[in-house]
């Protein structure tokens, strides 16, 4: 696909409307959260005053069934107590625990297990609207929702999960490998420049010529395995994790017949996401870690500098999404780490398109805005 560049012209133009917008809403934020502020004084002034007023207490997470997915693939049984007892044998907090602090990093070495929040019950059928929607303008879409720091890592998905053609979203596992390769040091001076340049344009802007070095890269640095064919080596790190067919590399972005291609899953990109967040947290068993927590700190960190936002960030603030598109004049992705106040969640939209940049993009800022503030609002990383 040609590089997107922002700063031309036709670019300009065509992502006025969506600027222009995004001041609108944040000024009718500003106003509507200066009346909020004014309303939740006045309740809990009288929460002060009522008899048995009982202010700052909050509702218990367990009161309310949830989605019916493990990652395990087991259902949910008995409700909201079932629920609720699972939550408490995986070690879940009664209540949800406080954000980390702002540091502008995806990974949280602190990380702390939270339980799923109540608005969960609304994320699966978000999802199955948003695949209506898409359906609704001739597209096939599949998304899954992914709740990382949920102790049961709660999953939920709509629409046939098929793998599709990966487009540009595969250039993460080629950032993977490259770093791996070259001892997971963005600084490196390779025979085409620095590594993190390199990072910078396949991920941020979604740079082809960038991205097929990246891949080039990850059999050639002075860490590379034992393997001249990029597609074994990248292949293997993602069998780690047993992603190697739902999150597959098939080759580079050239026009040439490997015998195989590139392919994705709704499903396979949360899960392989979640695994890159558990590697940069540290927190991944000896021996099953997907990758390094340096390898996967740089990558999740140049995702957050993401600067085709969209898709699934068009409505959410900046420094709160984590992101990678993929577009094809077939196809139209995006895969996310997403920051919220009760956790950091994985997203994936992988479906069809009708022409370049005639995908459902709109369905995916939408589902992207519903999903977060059901699950307690933005919040940066």
């Amino acid at each position: 696909m040609p590089r997107y560049r922002p700063y031309t012209p036709a670019a300009r133009l065509r992502d006025a409307p969506a600027r222009a917008r995004r001041r609108t809403r944040r000024r009718v934020g500003v106003a509507l959260a200066s009346y909020l502020a004014v309303g939740v004084a006045v309740v809990v002034g009288l929460a002060h005053t009522a008899p048995g007023g009982s202010p700052g207490g909050r509702l218990d997470p367990g009161a309310e069934s949830h989605a019916a997915v493990f990652r395990d693939g087991t259902a949910e049984a008995g409700g909201a107590a079932g629920g609720a007892a699972r939550s408490a044998e995986a070690g879940g907090a009664s209540s949800p625990a406080p954000a980390s602090s702002a540091d502008g990093h995806v990974a949280d070495p602190d990380r702390l297990v939270r339980p799923v929040p109540a608005g969960w019950v609304r994320v699966g059928p978000l999802l199955r609207s948003a695949v209506a929607d898409a359906a609704s303008q001739g597209h096939e879409v599949a998304a899954c929702v992914l709740a990382i720091d949920s102790p049961d890592e709660r999953l939920v998905c709509a629409g046939d999960d098929e793998p599709r053609y990966a487009a540009s979203v595969i250039k993460v596992a080629f950032a993977v490998g490259a770093l791996e390769a070259w001892e997971g040091d963005a600084e490196a001076r390779t025979p085409h420049g620095r590594l993190g340049d390199l990072l910078d344009a396949a991920l941020t802007v979604s740079d082809n010529d960038a991205a097929n070095l990246l891949y080039d890269l990850s059999v050639t640095g002075p860490d590379a395995p034992a393997t001249d064919d990029p597609v074994a080596a990248l292949n293997a790190i993602a069998d780690r994790v047993g992603l190697a067919e739902r999150f597959h590399t098939g080759g580079a972005f050239r026009f040439e017949w490997t015998g195989d291609w590139s392919r994705v899953s709704a499903r396979g990109s949360v899960e392989y996401l979640t695994e890159l967040v558990r590697a940069a947290d540290d927190r991944a068993p000896r021996g099953a870690a997907l990758t390094s927590p340096a390898v996967a700190r740089t990558v999740l960190d140049t995702m957050l500098r993401q600067e085709r936002r969209w898709k699934l960030p068009g409505l959410l603030p900046e420094g709160t999404v984590a992101n990678k598109t993929g577009e094809t004049d077939t196809e139209s992705h995006d895969v996310a780490v997403v920051n919220t106040a009760s956790g950091r969640y994985a997203i994936a939209v992988i479906g069809s398109a009708s022409g370049m940049y005639a995908g459902p993009d709109e369905v995916m800022m939408n589902l992207g805005s519903g999903v977060v503030a059901a699950l307690g609002g933005a919040a940066r990383f």
